[in-house]
């Protein structure tokens, strides 16, 4: 907005009026690059706080996300991270995430030039060889649930933070449900 302090709106998400649609602008369920796991899970968020009103019942719905990743009962389809190249991979300072694939694909003989996209599994982000992702070509049969949930989380704060929710009180919440929920195991 020009005549005042505040910027403009980069991220939000809301309904439609009288069409029950939802719009999303710059969260990750609208980032190229965000899997599509975590992209249905932060739309599911989005539904629970339109339906609730209540960000403890938007950290149940979480729960559900974080312990069906945690199980390993995500196909790492549905976790493939897609990346545009934007330089060729000797140009690369860094060793991100993707740039391990891009070697990775090097290595294989799949060389991506700038331009085109390089799609992969984060399995292992604690390395930082090639080891630390897979290429979805590759058809992982793993993935690295820590990454993925930092993920989802990310996600969360996202859809939470309107209501005055941090990353601190999501963790506090999701520590809270695994502690009921083992003691009812008792």
């Amino acid at each position: 907005m020009r005549d005042s302090d505040v910027g403009a709106l980069t991220k939000y998400f809301g309904k439609v009026a009288g069409e029950g649609e939802y719009k999303y602008r710059g969260i990750e369920c609208r980032q190229r690059s965000s899997p599509s796991y975590i992209d249905e899970a932060q739309k599911a968020l989005i539904r629970a706080v339109d339906e609730y009103r209540d960000p403890e019942a938007v950290c149940e719905e979480l729960r559900s996300w974080v312990d069906r990743l945690e199980r390993g009962a995500v196909d790492p389809s549905e976790l493939v991270i897609t990346n545009r190249v934007s330089k060729k991979r000797e140009d690369y300072t860094q060793s991100t995430r993707s740039v391990t694939a891009l070697e990775r694909a090097a290595d294989l003989g799949l060389a991506r030039s700038p331009g085109q996209s390089v799609s992969y599994v984060v399995v292992d982000d604690a390395k930082q060889s090639r080891e630390r992702v897979m290429l979805a070509s590759e058809e992982p049969t793993e993935y690295d649930v820590g990454f993925y949930r930092e993920l989802l989380i990310r996600a969360a704060v996202s859809v939470l933070s309107p209501l005055g929710w941090r990353e601190s009180d999501i963790e506090q919440e999701l520590g809270q449900y695994t502690e009921s929920s083992l003691a009812s195991f008792g």
